[in-house]
C-alpha cells in the first residue's frame, strides 16, 4: 500500500492582544508558535473522540489555545483563550 500525502493548509492564529499569526493545519489538527516564541511549536486538534473540547497549554508561559473547526468539520483557525 502506498503512503498518502497529507494535504497541509494554513489557518490564522488569533492572539488575545489582537495580533495574528499563522498555523499549519491538516484535517482537524494544527501546529503554531506561541506568542511567547518558545522554541518548539504547539500542537492541537479541533476534536476529541469522546466529544469533549480540546485545548493546548504552552508549557513555557501557560497561555491557552484551542483549534476551531468550521461547519464542514475542518480546522479553520486557532484562538488564544
Amino acid at each position: 500500500m502506498a503512503d498518502i500525502k497529507l494535504k497541509l493548509f494554513s489557518v490564522p492564529v488569533a492572539y488575545r492582544d489582537g495580533t495574528q499569526g499563522q498555523a499549519r493545519a491538516e484535517g482537524l489538527s494544527a501546529a503554531w508558535t506561541c506568542k511567547c516564541n518558545d522554541g518548539l511549536p504547539l500542537l492541537g486538534r479541533a476534536y476529541f473522540q469522546f466529544g469533549h473540547d480540546c485545548h493546548t497549554v504552552c508549557p513555557a508561559c501557560k497561555r491557552r489555545y484551542r483549534v476551531c473547526r468550521d461547519e464542514n468539520k475542518r480546522t479553520c483557525r486557532v484562538e488564544e483563550l
